[in-house]
């Protein structure tokens, strides 16, 4: 397990270590000023809020169609619990990605409390089974995804690398690696009363935590948590790690000082990305898992 400082700028961090309204607005105003296109608002289902953006990266003369690896970043809120968030509050996370050559995926989902999760897992599972079907008329590889969220988006992308069952079999297969942002993965008992009715009933908890559906065999994970969370707390980092290691599996673990549950997400701002240790650690991890495995 790895202790990385981080020297993330002031400004910045202090900008999301809220994740205000006016700060997610300030980091997007900053991320529009890259070349990107983007494709918003595709329906993935039939629900007004199964929609996602598609983010490309400006194309490189003589690329080739359908290149480029995917990443599907599913935001966080407490699965509606606690905070409402969009899609769009999250170009910044698009901008940072594409510029390093990544089509980026952005997706809404349905929320607590209109649903509880087998709802929010099924639309989440829908909007990646939409991408492979769908996300080469892009120019996104298809045989090239990565799912990654932060917080309770870390825990949808979790379940869905970690229990095969959420997803087809062939799309599953192409889950070349999953990154998570401060996610809880290990969270039983509940602290909150939300969670008793978001994972309800009991008989499903268990169900609920992507720690109970390691086997050694899912796609390498990259954990990453700030030593100043107090949001989720680093049992979950610790605890997932711990088993997929028993389990043989791939893991990388960056613990960084300094640094809480929102300021995290700082490492996607504009002008910081290429400085700052968090961004260098995700670049590293796609850049190592994109590449085609050498034969012998």
């Amino acid at each position: 397990m790895k202790h990385a400082k981080v020297f993330l700028f002031p400004v910045m961090g202090l900008i999301l270590s809220s994740c205000t309204s006016a700060s997610l607005w300030m980091v997007n105003t900053l991320a529009k000023l890259d070349d990107y296109s983007v494709h918003q608002n595709i329906a993935y289902a039939e629900h007004s809020l199964n929609q996602l953006d598609v983010y490309m990266p400006e194309k490189q003369a003589g690329q080739d169609a359908s290149t480029y690896p995917v990443v599907i970043f599913f935001y966080g809120g407490c699965w509606g619990g606690c905070t409402t968030r969009t899609k769009e509050d999250y170009e910044f996370v698009a901008q940072a990605l594409t510029s390093h050559g990544y089509l980026v995926v952005l997706t809404d989902y349905r929320r607590h409390p209109e649903v509880t999760f087998g709802t929010i897992i099924k639309d989440a599972s829908d909007s990646v089974e939409w991408v492979k079907a769908n996300i080469s008329r892009y120019g996104g590889n298809d045989h090239m995804l990565f799912l990654m969220g932060h917080s309770a988006g870390a825990h949808l992308a979790a379940m869905l690398t970690l229990n095969e069952e959420y997803l087809q079999r062939d799309t599953y297969g192409n889950v070349k690696g999953f990154i998570g942002l401060a996610g809880p993965y290990d969270f039983l008992p509940f602290t909150q009363p939300y969670q008793y009715l978001v994972f309800g009933p009991e008989p499903e908890y268990a169900a609920s935590q992507p720690i109970n559906f390691v086997d050694g065999t899912e796609p390498p994970l990259l954990l990453l948590y700030g030593q100043d969370d107090t949001v989720v707390y680093p049992r979950n980092i610790k605890n997932l790690s711990a088993k997929i290691n028993k389990k043989k599996g791939e893991v990388e673990v960056h613990i960084y000082e300094d640094i809480d549950h929102y300021s995290i997400l700082a490492a996607f701002s504009l002008p910081y990305q290429d400085k700052d240790a968090v961004f260098g650690d995700i670049i590293r991890f796609l850049e190592h898992y994109s590449q085609p495995p050498i034969v012998p």
